[in-house]
């Protein structure tokens, strides 16, 4: 008996030929509901969203009528504490201050336990940040780009109590149809910033007794407990870094040939001393007319016989047309100190214009 063919073109989302292009168009659409804020990155989540879409969630899905009116909900999340306080007292009244039901209330537990969602359980050690997305930057002159990461998310779960408080047992059954229509699978979604969060109906219970009565009026109190399978996303964790930047360089050429000399002088320097204080005269000899004044710098070096041997500094210039130039410096040194020898170092030779020569040194 032959093996069955395998086959190799099963259609997980279907057969239509556009179903590709609608999934694709479906992911973009999330991104973009994500990130519709003013940045790239995605908006922060924490507690507090969670709660207003628990408290959203309810009001959307749970609306139902009693003798053609629709129960009020309370419009804000009470914690455990407070729902007891509320419990005791009863603390809402109308303007006469006469108890008003029925109503429903959405109590928040505060022992937040780390996650369960398997989709962002966590996977990676450390929380290392991970690439987000890459922005393109331009700021007129360089373009570039921006490097957006954030770190895996802290999946969370949640625990509410949606409690309904009412004096009529068809509002009971009403209400209790509602929550599991709504829970027929297991979980419903709510949508928190452009993120969809599950939320899992864990059980239904009773939270009063047959004897409960208010100002002789028997009252129903049923209670049905939920957990929010949440993440948290902070954006003080987000991570902006900038990429490669590209620099537009624009560079003009000239393409016309320039006639250049190489013609070399020789500027020979030459240096004497005389007695007293120490008079230095410092010359330099050009082989050829200088066609610019050209300055000459250098360090002179005289050995002592005693002490520190003298740096002098000496500046000098060879005017334009001329062959030589001179300059003298007097050294507060005694004079029989200076051994005659000397060293000179660090030449330089400035044209101050543009030359024909290129001028090298010499020392005599």
């Amino acid at each position: 008996m032959g093996l069955p063919k395998r086959k190799t073109d099963i259609k997980v989302f279907g057969v239509s030929q556009n179903t590709d292009n609608a999934v694709i168009g479906r992911r973009k659409e999330l991104l973009e509901e994500i990130t519709k804020s003013d940045t790239f990155l995605p908006d922060s989540i924490m507690h507090d969203d969670m709660d207003l879409g628990m408290l959203e969630f309810v009001k959307e899905n749970f609306k139902i009528m009693s003798d053609g009116e629709e129960l009020p909900i309370i419009p804000k999340i009470l914690t455990i504490q407070r729902w007891s306080e509320f419990k005791n007292n009863w603390n809402f009244s109308d303007e006469d201050g006469n108890i008003k039901l029925p109503f429903i209330a959405v109590v928040r537990k505060p022992d937040v336990q780390l996650g369960t969602n398997p989709s962002i359980q966590r996977t990676i050690p450390d929380r290392r940040d991970f690439f987000y997305a890459s922005v393109p930057t331009w700021d007129g002159n360089q373009m570039g780009a921006d490097v957006y990461k954030i770190p895996q998310p802290v999946p969370v779960d949640i625990g509410f109590d949606v409690t309904i408080v009412c004096t009529k047992f068809r509002d009971i059954n009403t209400f209790n149809k509602k929550v599991l229509q709504k829970f027929s699978s297991r979980q419903a979604y709510t949508k928190i910033k452009g993120h969809y969060i599950p939320i899992i109906l864990d059980r239904i219970e009773n939270d009063n007794t047959a004897m409960d009565t208010m100002d002789g009026r028997r009252f129903y109190v049923q209670n049905y407990s939920f957990t929010m399978l949440g993440f948290l996303i902070d954006e003080e964790e987000f991570e902006v870094s900038p990429a490669i930047s590209r620099a537009i360089l624009m560079t003009e050429v000239d393409s016309r040939k320039l006639k250049s000399s190489n013609k070399s002088n020789l500027i020979t320097l030459n240096s004497s001393y005389s007695s007293g204080s120490v008079i230095a005269t410092y010359t330099a000899t050009s082989q050829y007319k200088v066609d610019k004044t050209i300055e000459i710098v250098f360090n002179d070096v005289i050995n002592t016989i005693t002490g520190d041997s003298i740096n002098q500094t000496v500046r000098l210039f060879i005017d334009t047309n001329q062959t030589s130039g001179t300059t003298q410096y007097t050294i507060n040194e005694n004079y029989s100190n200076i051994t005659g020898n000397n060293t000179f170092s660090g030449v330089t030779i400035n044209s101050i214009g543009k030359s024909k020569y290129s001028y090298s040194y010499e020392l005599t």
